[in-house]
């Protein structure tokens, strides 16, 4: 039981983590194409991208129509992470 929970979390997890990647490579394309910069295909290792990520990531994805995709792809995230941990605790339980 344990190990298909765990499979489970893992896949959920992967899904969410991909649709989070893919909103937030959206967000950067729309900012790039707004104020006229390049866009990178790598523009998650620079330090740019990660700084104005934390400052008002929300607010770019507004702007850019995806701030309900992003909003549920962060919860996708946190629910799949949290409820993965939740559920291997419970299944460590003795019954």
């Amino acid at each position: 039981m344990m190990g298909r929970l765990g499979l489970v979390g893992l896949v959920l997890f992967g899904a969410a983590s991909v649709a989070f990647y893919r909103i937030n490579d959206r967000i950067v394309w729309d900012i790039c194409r707004r104020e006229n910069r390049p866009y990178r295909q790598d523009w998650t290792l620079s330090v740019y991208w990660q700084w104005r990520s934390l400052k008002g990531w929300y607010a770019d994805a507004r702007r850019a129509g995806l701030l309900w995709p992003r909003a549920l792809a962060t919860a996708a995230v946190i629910l799949t992470f949290v409820g993965s941990v939740l559920a291997g605790i419970l299944a460590s339980q003795p019954s």
